[in-house]
């Protein structure tokens, strides 16, 4: 079981106060150094930069797919979230200023979320070209690796990164829920204003190349 979070333009140490921690208390360690905390109640965080994207990796935490922490990253920005659960469940979720504008299990179409769609769109795209009957999340990895032009690869992770633990009560909590749910956007058109430099969705660009991957086997081997 992980969980990885990618957030665009706000640093590592923002990461993780956006989860609910006190980034002051973070230290520099590997992931073997890590282990250290684990096995208490909370969940390690692990945050790092890849270029203009910030990541959080969790080993056994889901704190990354909860809408509190996935809220707060996305404010003023977007934010994606893979997990891989350990019951078996694989999740994708992106969000943007607050709000969650696709979410689903990939390569379930039960959980397709209404059009339009540019992030199921991508995913099944490469979900389709894998060839297997179980790709895992390596396809989902590519098309956000692609939509943000860095990869995290092995490497990263073992090396040393902004590491805290968290603990259960003090994460961001959840927002509220919305009393009237309706569509998160109108066809054709971004939820919220336009961010100077966002990329667009990947249905406005080209199909998500895997030659811009680089060692995600380093995550697949934990699947």
């Amino acid at each position: 079981m992980w969980c990885v979070t990618f957030t665009r333009c706000i640093t590592p140490h923002d990461v993780l106060a956006r989860y609910g921690a006190d980034s002051r208390t973070a230290q520099f360690l590997t992931r073997q150094q890590a282990v250290q905390l684990s096995g208490k109640d909370g969940s390690v965080l692990r945050a790092g930069a890849l270029d203009d994207w910030s990541f959080c990796f969790e080993e056994y935490g889901v704190m990354g797919a909860m809408s509190g922490p996935l809220s707060a990253l996305s404010q003023g920005t977007e934010t994606f979230s893979v997990l891989r659960g350990g019951d078996g469940m694989n999740g994708f979720a992106r969000w943007r200023d607050g709000q969650c504008t696709e979410r689903f299990e990939p390569g379930y179409t039960y959980t397709r979320p209404p059009a339009p769609h540019p992030w199921w769109d991508a995913v099944q795209e490469q979900l389709d070209a894998a060839g297997t009957e179980h790709p895992g999340l390596v396809p989902v990895l590519k098309a956000v690796a692609h939509h943000t032009e860095a990869a995290l690869d092995t490497d990263t992770l073992n090396g040393p990164l902004l590491t805290l633990l968290l603990d259960d009560n003090s994460r961001t909590p959840d927002p509220p829920p919305r009393p009237h749910p309706g569509p998160l956007q109108p066809p054709g058109r971004l939820l919220g204003p336009a961010l100077p430099g966002l990329p667009p969705p990947p249905a406005a660009r080209h199909a998500p190349n895997v030659s811009t991957i680089q060692h995600t086997h380093g995550l697949k081997t934990e699947e």
